[in-house]
């Protein structure tokens, strides 16, 4: 047995795999920094705050708009900071009510509650469904109910009262029954 060759085998084998392992995290490494380099070059980075309308539409979620008076802008910023909104505001030209919007994703929706609830605001009421998807059953779902009917026995042209009874069928065969002789049941012969 040569000791010295296995060991130097073992060696070679082990830096492969060592130089594999750094390649791939190198290669994992390279990615990601591209990825990041490239949120940086579409200015995507911002995740909160203050916001252009054109990032806001790329996000697929709809669109949540909240009316705050123009005198709150800079509180409403400071909070939308702290509890992580974005959002933009939006004025409409010839407005002097003193009110402007503030344009957001459903996505934040509950941090904007939370914000108009801090600031003195009512909460904006969600918008109930008119009708309902399923239209109710007519009658309960109920399996044994005196009251009720199917009407199946309607439809087949069966009253309750000529319905014959089980009962009665079963007692009419037993007396029948009784009264005759048994038959000897025929047997079926076997041919070759």
């Amino acid at each position: 047995m040569d000791v010295s060759g296995e060991t130097a085998d073992l060696l070679v084998k082990e830096g492969v795999q060592a130089t594999e392992t750094a390649v791939k995290l190198a290669g994992t490494g390279l990615k990601n920094v591209a990825a990041l380099l490239l949120a940086l070059s579409r200015q995507e980075y911002k995740v909160t705050g203050k916001t252009s309308s054109k990032r806001l539409a790329r996000d697929p979620a709809a669109a949540e708009v909240v009316q705050i008076r123009k005198a709150d802008m800079s509180r409403f910023q400071k909070l939308a900071k702290r509890y992580g909104v974005l959002y933009f505001f939006t004025h409409k030209k010839g407005n002097e009510n003193g009110m402007t919007n503030v344009v957001s994703t459903v996505n934040y929706a509950p941090q904007l509650n939370a914000i108009l609830e801090e600031m003195g605001y009512p909460i904006p009421e969600k918008a109930q469904p008119t009708a309902p998807k399923k239209a109710p059953p007519r009658t309960p779902p109920e399996k044994s109910s005196q009251e009720r009917d199917n009407g199946w026995k309607l439809r087949a042209g069966i009253r309750e009262e000529e319905r014959p009874s089980v009962k009665g069928r079963l007692e009419a065969i037993r007396a029948a029954s009784r009264g005759e002789k048994k038959l000897p049941v025929p047997t079926r012969e076997k041919s070759r």
